[in-house]
């Protein structure tokens, strides 16, 4: 419980990671200085956990996802997602298990091994906080994540959208505030949301950054949580990027 509420946790990782050349295990059993990236990704949400902030972990495994279910056993719950068809279909695949609680919860990714529980922490605080029905991380950088949403604001500073690479102008590509995929939503309005995500027309995936666009249209109340440490943003999805998480995580290790 947090501040009253209930705290899911849902960890997107059924993926299968065609990026990185994923074969024979998932891209989040890919290792990372000898553990594989879901261990990271996981970490801070147990610790949260322990805290008595988050009351239930939820993994959506999908591509050889018993390898997951085995690594990481009682640590969390699982949901299957069968067909691999975009992020916002993964999620909804938790409402069998808490689509009908009310509570919060936060959306993030398996293949993401540098959040840092303060980040969770900031994202639950801003929410209670500002009363939100969504809020979504953000990192500010010029250099960095160019394939990263772009945050659209009016001339009053109102958030108006995200523009998603590659249909963006290259106004839009100069924005730094950068959308890293992670979401702190109500509950309920998260789960009546869902099953009216679009089909994207180019990848025929369901995205859970459409929930964002929806919200707003809804006059729902939505911010940003902005994520001081812009490293925590790097995803995994070619060895160069572990390569690179690699190089983070040691240089903080050392």
């Amino acid at each position: 419980m947090y501040n009253n509420k209930k705290v899911f946790a849902v960890i997107m990782a059924g993926g299968k990671g065609t990026r990185i050349g994923a074969t024979d295990k998932p891209k989040v059993m890919f290792e990372v200085l000898g553990k594989p990236i879901i261990a990271y990704a996981i970490d801070p949400l147990l610790k949260l956990k322990e805290e008595g902030k988050i009351d239930r972990i939820i993994t959506v495994v999908g591509f050889l996802g018993n390898q997951i279910v085995d690594y990481l056993g009682d640590k969390s719950e699982y949901v299957w997602q069968e067909e691999q068809l975009g992020t916002a279909h993964a999620v909804h695949q938790a409402e069998k298990l808490i689509g009908s609680e009310e509570g919060i919860t936060l959306i993030t990714n398996g293949d993401h091994a540098l959040y840092s529980v303060a980040t969770y922490q900031k994202m639950l605080d801003e929410f209670i906080s500002k009363n939100l029905t969504l809020g979504f991380a953000i990192v500010e950088t010029a250099e960095k994540f160019e394939n990263y949403g772009r945050v659209v604001r009016d001339s009053d500073g109102k958030i108006r959208r995200v523009a998603e690479p590659p249909e963006i102008t290259e106004e839009e590509a100069r924005i730094t505030e950068r959308s890293t995929n992670i979401y702190v939503v109500d509950n309920k309005w998260l789960f009546e949301t869902l099953p009216r995500v679009k089909q994207n027309a180019l990848k025929k995936e369901y995205y859970i950054n459409s929930i964002v666009q929806m919200a707003i249209d809804q006059g729902e109340t939505v911010d940003v949580v902005k994520i001081e440490d812009v490293e925590e943003a790097t995803g995994i999805n070619t060895i160069e990027d572990r390569d690179e998480t690699e190089r983070i995580l040691g240089s903080r290790t050392s």
